[in-house]
């Protein structure tokens, strides 16, 4: 039985977490398997990317049971591992959504923050955990949290190390949607669909824009759009889109 599951839902790459048992806590090998599905995401140009847990939950975190009496190596690989395929998450030129049922800890919510959308059930929960191992947020968390949550809050979640049920964590603004258990696969692939069926060239100019342009000044942000901008009049979809302006019908969009 694979790790990671693989699918296509009309069109969205769906990557399921697959240690159910577990409570698809990652270990060594998830990491890795996580890591190359990514790598081929991009190489295949993936249009949206769904990233989901079997079973009851999300994603436990981090598979402790490995780390017992674990040497320095071992510590090194799993940080290795889990920065590599987060910032592949984040970093993919496509939309991603992280849908949340049941547990969000740790290192699985390193991967919900990578994500640029995340979905929840009604059953979801969201814990830090690091604080409990006696260890500084890892990966992304400490960049997007804040950015997220503003910065005392953020500061406040981590060192108190307090569980959000996930309308806390839609309050918070942690999360940007939040269903009954029972609707959350439906609207969660409903959005994936449509955000895979759209301009998705066009979009990953856009998402790497947004994302960057916290490190950038508005003027370098607005020179830097000035680039892409230009980039995407170049690309199929635009013509595409123009075309069906002035046909007065619906774009159909190939992701070129």
């Amino acid at each position: 039985m694979p790790l990671l599951e693989r699918s296509d839902h009309e069109g969205a790459l769906v990557l399921t977490l697959n240690r159910p048992d577990k409570r698809n806590a990652l270990n060594a090998a998830l990491w890795e398997e996580l890591c190359e599905a990514l790598v081929e995401a991009r190489e295949q140009a993936a249009r949206c990317v769904v990233l989901a847990g079997a079973g009851k939950a999300f994603c436990g975190g981090g598979d402790v049971s490995e780390a017992v009496d674990a040497d320095d190596a071992f510590f090194e690989k799993i940080y290795r591992l889990t920065h590599q395929a987060v910032e592949a998450l984040y970093t993919l030129p496509c939309p991603t959504i992280a849908m949340v049922h049941g547990a969000a800890i740790g290192a699985g919510l390193e991967l919900a923050l990578a994500c640029d959308f995340r979905f929840a059930g009604e059953s979801s929960f969201f814990d830090i955990g690091f604080t409990r191992f006696a260890a500084p947020p890892e990966a992304i968390s400490a960049a997007m949290l804040p950015r997220l949550l503003g910065l005392e809050q953020a500061k406040y979640w981590v060192f108190t190390g307090e569980r959000w049920t996930g309308e806390q964590a839609r309050a918070n603004g942690l999360v940007g949607a939040l269903f009954p258990d029972e609707q959350l696969r439906n609207e969660t692939m409903a959005f994936a669909t449509q955000l895979a069926s759209g301009p998705t060239a066009a979009y990953g100019m856009g998402k790497n824009l947004m994302n960057q342009s916290y490190d950038r000044s508005v003027e370098d942000t607005m020179a830097a759009t000035l680039h892409d901008g230009l980039a995407s009049m170049k690309t199929s979809d635009a013509a595409e889109a123009i075309k069906a302006m002035v046909e007065r019908r619906e774009p159909n969009f190939t992701g070129s």
